[in-house]
């Protein structure tokens, strides 16, 4: 009687094809910028901005809000800038959704 082997190393297992699927619905992970500022419009951007520079902010995060070029989910810089337009975290995978669709 011959043994075979089973190499297992290619599995995909169905809680990751899942974890693959709700990542694909939420959106890309990373959007720019003015692909941001687009979606959200200039009058809730600049209100956010607003509350940004102000110098009771942590100055760490003014800097980099105004150096980001790229924004990308989860990041300090993304969830800094949730709250200060107060995004939902449904809100928030509208915003990387629709913000994919703008071409620039």
């Amino acid at each position: 009687m011959a043994t075979a082997t089973i190499d297992y190393s290619g599995l995909v297992k169905a809680r990751d094809i899942r974890a693959q699927a709700e990542a694909r619905a939420r959106g890309p992970s990373e959007i720019s910028v003015l692909q941001a500022m687009i979606v959200i419009g200039e009058e809730k951007w600049a209100e956010a901005m607003a509350i940004a520079e102000d110098a009771a902010y942590p100055w760490a995060m003014r800097a980099a809000l105004r150096g980001a070029t790229m924004l990308v989910r989860g990041s300090e810089t993304m969830d800094t800038l949730a709250f200060l337009l107060d995004l939902s975290p449904d809100e928030t995978d509208r915003l990387f959704l629709d913000a994919a669709e703008v071409r620039l």
